[in-house]
């Protein structure tokens, strides 16, 4: 791991990026303070959640609600088995009670 300063990372970002690209941390300081870092990441890091309004949120919600009440709205128990569901390797969905991500089918 290397500190540099901001105006000496601003000159030599390239050099920067390439040094995370082969797996090593590069520690951004304004003065002596730690103030953000540049690092290796790979596809599994990039998960971008998505961000709703606050009506966007109520109309899903409200949404959701009504699936599970019409009886057309699954639960799984994680994430993996909402995926596997999703490419068709489903494993048994579990209805109502247990807390799990809803997906709607």
């Amino acid at each position: 791991m290397r500190a540099v300063n901001i105006k000496h990372a601003k000159a030599h970002l390239n050099e920067l990026i390439d040094a995370a690209t082969q797996g090593e941390q590069v520690v951004l300081m304004r003065g002596s303070k730690h103030v953000a870092a540049i690092v290796p990441i790979s596809m599994d890091d990039l998960e971008i959640a998505p961000r709703l309004t606050d009506d966007q949120a109520a109309r899903l919600w409200r949404s959701l609600s009504q699936e599970q009440a019409a009886g057309r709205l699954q639960i799984f128990p994680s994430a993996e088995d909402a995926a596997a569901h999703l490419r068709g390797a489903a494993k048994p969905a579990t209805r109502g009670g247990r807390r799990g991500r809803a997906v709607k089918v």
